[in-house]
């Protein structure tokens, strides 16, 4: 790609870093209403530069009509509901910041005392500018539009009480009409600033001063009628000309009827969270039946130091036979490590999630008890996290763009290791088909992410599936990975290895297909259901 120092800029202001990490380097992409648009290549940002100078004019409302008042009210009240379910909360201040009239009079027939602000608005306050407290706030399109929506997020962190709750509503880039749509997306227009995925959203607000995030679909409801108007005001196309016969051929009784369809938007609710001034990394440790290499491992991992960086060791020993808990023991005192003892040997998985609950740091690392993968490898894994400029992080063994296969070679073993690449290769395939990755080695154990990437979900698995269970969830939850080359030596089953050959590989098969489509979050936010189409007209969000 060419470079943004290439470009014949227009008329702005010239961002010469990305405001979300603040890498230099910034490839430009594509023109957008005769604005360039360029990509962060560190954390992969997308927005127009030049900005323009002054805020753009707003866009032409949609024509009214039958239908639309209706569902612009129901999707107010649907909106209303996951806010009103994840802040725990349904009266008091509420600001709302680029909603139509739908949104405020339904906050205000509940109750809530509302307040407005367009985004520009709320881009000319500074954090402090007033004494007011908000329970809650709610952006409505209307982040992207903004020219510094760091600053933005960071004025209504100062707006809100410390129990406050801030939901974000904005169209993302790996949404599935993105996708579809490609350069044609109505989103790509110069009103939009800046483009944002989930990844680089989450970014934003845990900089900001948030945390505990839920990620979700904006399942809004539309109707035939509403995408009739909607298409009439977006670029021609063949998708959209194929799109605007369907609707005007569409019988009449349906075109009122109101329905769930692919959206380009996302929810994101977070809360206030205390900034760490150090940030910590906890690592997981599990530990059953490794009385020959725990002992060199740990006392590898207590001298471990990285530069401005706190580590704590969740140790979660499972009763194992071979003198390992005594091993452990030796360390219950140590300033560095919190020792879990289970009952009784559970799995893998079973330990890990004992972990989980325990940890209290702001990066998560897991770390098996033999000596297969190299702690000097830990820099490299956390620093795209630390920077900003990632969420989460596998350690992959083997990566495509290498010849260099890492994975199972068994010294004494050589076609069992075969059959084990075999199966790696399979299983591979399964997950990348199934879940529409280009992964190389998900199954890796080293996987680092932020501890906040987990809020809200749920796990289930005690075996080695575990490790497909909690990729599955992050990546539904809308994180991407970044893979990055790792040491590696395999150890076989002599050397005590604990993988089985029939059994687990069932595990992973289930995991495979049970998670595509169960229940993400542990709370399942309400629906509003429409049951009639009688319906007066109002203006549109």
């Amino acid at each position: 790609m060419r470079k943004l120092a290439k470009l014949n800029a227009a008329t702005g202001r010239t961002q010469r870093e990305c405001l979300l990490c603040g890498c230099a380097s910034l490839d430009y992409e594509f023109i957008v209403d005769n604005c360039p648009v360029c990509c962060c290549r560190a954390c992969s940002l997308t927005f127009l530069n030049p900005q323009p100078e002054t805020p753009p004019s707003s866009e032409a409302p949609i024509e009214s009509g039958v239908g639309v008042y209706e569902i612009h009210a129901a999707n107010a009240a649907a909106r209303l509901d996951q806010f009103v379910s994840y802040a725990g909360t349904s009266d008091g201040k509420l600001l709302l910041v680029g909603v139509g009239e739908s949104l405020r009079f339904e906050a205000a027939r509940r109750g809530f005392e509302v307040a407005c602000l367009s985004p520009f608005e709320l881009e000319a306050r500074s954090p402090g500018d007033d004494s007011e407290s908000f329970v809650g706030c709610i952006i409505y399109c209307a982040l992207e539009r903004t020219s510094n929506p760091l600053a933005c997020v960071a004025t209504v962190r100062s707006l809100l009480s410390p129990r406050g709750s801030l939901m974000v509503i904005a169209p993302t880039l790996d949404s599935r009409t993105a996708r579809l749509f490609r350069s044609s997306w109505w989103e790509f227009t110069q009103h939009n600033r800046y483009y944002f995925t989930a990844d680089t959203m989450q970014s934003l607000l845990i900089k900001g001063g948030f945390g505990d995030p839920v990620i979700t679909p904006d399942d809004c409801l539309v109707s035939l009628q509403y995408m009739r108007r909607k298409l009439a005001t977006v670029p021609s196309g063949w998708r959209f000309r194929f799109l605007r016969l369907v609707t005007a051929a569409s019988p009449g009784f349906l075109r009122n009827r109101a329905f769930r369809f692919l959206h380009s938007r996302l929810i994101f609710q977070v809360r206030p969270k205390a900034v760490s001034p150090i940030p910590r990394l906890s690592v997981i440790l599990p530990l059953y039946n490794e009385r020959s290499t725990f002992p060199k491992l740990m006392d590898t991992l207590i001298e471990k130091q990285i530069p401005d960086v706190e580590i704590e060791i969740i140790l979660v020993e499972s009763n194992s036979t071979d003198g390992s808990r005594e091993l452990a023991l030796a360390y219950r005192d140590h300033p560095r490590v919190r020792l879990i003892l289970e009952d009784r040997p559970r799995g893998k998985g079973h330990a890990v999630r004992n972990g989980l609950e325990a940890a209290t740091g702001d990066v998560i690392l897991f770390q098996d008890a033999d000596l297969e993968y190299d702690i000097d490898d830990y820099e490299g894994l956390i620093e795209p996290i630390l920077g900003c400029r990632q969420n989460f992080v596998i350690g992959s063994r083997h990566t495509l763009n290498t010849r260099l296969w890492k994975i199972r070679k068994f010294n004494d073993s050589g076609g069992l290791a075969a059959l084990f690449n075999f199966g790696h290769l399979t299983f591979l395939g399964l997950f990348n088909f199934i879940y529409r990755q280009r992964l190389s080695d998900p199954f890796s154990m080293f996987k680092v992410f932020r501890r906040e990437c987990l809020y809200g979900l749920q796990f289930e698995c005690d075996r080695f599936d575990f490790d497909f269970e909690i990729v599955i969830k992050l990546l539904r939850k809308g994180y991407r990975a970044l893979e990055l080359p790792i040491n590696y030596r395999a150890r076989s089953f002599s050397e005590g290895k604990k993988v089985t050959v029939l059994r687990d590989p069932l595990t992973w098969l289930r995991a495979l297909v049970k998670y595509r489509n169960s229940a993400l979050y542990h709370f399942h936010p309400p629906r509003t259901v429409v049951k009639t189409a009688d319906i007066r007209n109002d203006d549109h969000e």
